[in-house]
């Protein structure tokens, strides 16, 4: 009877220590809400939990300890044939500006945490529109791949990870993990890529918040996987185009896989969005970004200027305008796996330059790294191009220095170095 007993007990012990794993917190992203004294986290787990929590505060704790705060999340489930697993979400609220928080994620129920990671409040209580100097980056096009080549994202990461203590958010504008590139079953996507993709930025995203547009390896079926994966700060579920303020800059990322063109409620939004600014903030800082560029020169279809795709052409037509009457000062985005920048561009015409501009700066950035490799193969000089223009993997840093300027580099992956730098003054367009 007693060996009968001691079996029992090993039986519950391994059947309660498999429950436990399913719900150990993987692929920690932390991003921003609606509320400027919030931030989101969100985290995978196999298994749905009970009561999947964030505990928080502004000392060092254990979770066995009460920490000072305790926020009790939401389960969201994938609905696309393939994906598995439960996304869990939580907000910590009532937080203090400038300030260092640590927090752990787990399912309370269970009493399972995560470690405790850290990350640090803006000043979000200074004056509407006034610039404190911050960095951020931006970079597109980054996929995980098996391995450390060149063309992965570790290198990407690992030269984020020397910065860390530099960078305030991340910005990933699009072509995320490119898990449609190996799919089996004729499934959307393939989920164990994209979760690997997330656990290799978790060094990244837990600390800093992530800020994502989808691109189109994200879109699957209808890009539910994305939406569902990353909880953007959007004004209704679903949507992945929104806006945040950040220490003086208005940030807009809308998505250029949604319907774009006028009176749908993407471009209704946007316009909304930008007019509403601008009646605030006459002079403030716009920095926009999205997948698709509107002025790019590779050779290849989309960026192609004597055969371009009619989609390309709804794009610009649909979009380009509100970029000009709105001011937006700087366009970020990837698509193509390139990186080059424009002089202030406005239907195809120079107006001005980066130390009076009169129409909008637009950056390429898609050089993340990925399995589909550079574009290496340029179009001839187009007018509107400063010249540097390169096919080595790399990240922009956006550097915001005062109310009349931003410095932006790029920096080179194979040895983390600035191989390109300009500084933009603040313009005043002509519509």
């Amino acid at each position: 009877m007693n060996n009968f007993l001691i079996l029992l007990l090993f039986v519950f012990l391994y059947i309660s220590n498999v429950l436990t794993d399913n719900v150990i917190p993987e692929s920690i992203k932390l991003a921003f809400t609606k509320s400027k004294d919030e931030i989101r986290v969100t985290w995978y787990t196999i298994d749905e939990g009970e009561s999947p929590t964030v505990l928080y505060s502004t000392e060092m704790f254990e979770p066995i300890q009460d920490p000072s705060f305790v926020s009790v999340g939401d389960i969201i489930s994938y609905d696309t044939i393939g994906f598995d697993g439960k996304i869990n979400t939580a907000v910590m609220s009532s937080l203090s500006q400038s300030t260092l928080y640590f927090y752990c994620v787990g399912d309370k129920s269970s009493n399972v945490w995560s470690s405790t990671f850290n990350f640090t409040t803006n000043q979000f209580n200074a004056q509407f529109g006034e610039v404190i100097p911050f960095t951020t980056s931006f970079f597109g096009d980054m996929g995980w791949i098996e391995g450390d080549s060149l063309n992965s994202d570790v290198y990407t990461v690992n030269n984020l990870l020397s910065r860390l203590n530099e960078i305030q958010i991340l910005h990933h504008v699009g072509d995320i993990a490119y898990a449609d590139k190996e799919t089996s079953n004729n499934l959307p996507g393939n989920q164990t890529i994209w979760n690997k993709f997330q656990n290799s930025i978790s060094p990244l995203s837990s600390h800093i918040p992530y800020l994502t547009c989808p691109g189109n390896h994200d879109r699957f079926i209808d890009l539910s996987v994305y939406t569902k994966t990353w909880q953007m700060p959007v004004d209704h579920d679903g949507d992945s185009w929104y806006s945040y303020d950040y220490n003086g800059i208005h940030f807009v990322g809308f998505s250029s896989e949604h319907d774009y063109y006028p009176l749908s409620s993407q471009h209704t939004w946007i316009e909304k969005d930008l007019k509403q600014y601008r009646r605030s903030n006459p002079n403030g800082w716009i920095v926009m970004y999205s997948h698709r560029p509107f002025y790019c020169s590779v050779v290849w279809d989309w960026c192609s200027n004597t055969d371009v795709s009619e989609s390309k052409k709804i794009y610009i037509w649909s979009l380009e305008d509100l970029l000009h009457r709105y001011n937006v000062d700087l366009f970020i985005s990837g698509h193509a796996h390139s990186y080059e920048r424009s002089l202030p561009v406005y239907k195809n015409k120079i107006l001005g330059d980066v130390n009076s501009p009169k129409a909008t700066v637009h950056i390429v950035v898609g050089t993340g790294g990925d399995v589909e490799g550079e574009d290496m193969i340029w179009q001839p000089s187009q007018p509107w191009t400063t010249g540097l223009r390169t096919s080595i993997n790399g990240f922009g840093l956006l550097n915001v220095i005062n109310s009349t300027t931003l410095n932006w580099q790029f920096v080179a992956n194979i040895n983390n170095t600035v191989i390109d730098e300009f500084n933009l003054t603040k313009g005043e367009f002509d519509f």
